[in-house]
């Protein structure tokens, strides 16, 4: 009778354990979440810094060809 009660009690409070752990943990995910959308990672700034660079070859580019043009 006991051991049934126990096994119960269990059950429910394994509910209750989970639920209290995800409300604790809420706040702490949501300010991660916030952090990560305010402040850029390493692979954004890399894709950033690489977009900038193939504009500016690009630009390179065009003077160039268009000084080419323009000499013959």
């Amino acid at each position: 009778m006991i051991r049934a009660g126990v096994v119960s009690l269990s059950l429910v409070l394994g509910g209750c354990v989970g639920t209290v752990v995800d409300v604790v943990t809420a706040p702490i995910r949501i300010v991660g979440a916030g952090i990560n959308t305010v402040i850029p990672g390493q692979h954004e700034r890399d894709r950033r810094r690489g977009k900038k660079v193939r504009k500016a070859e690009e630009a390179q580019r065009k003077a160039a060809k268009k000084a080419a043009k323009a000499q013959s």
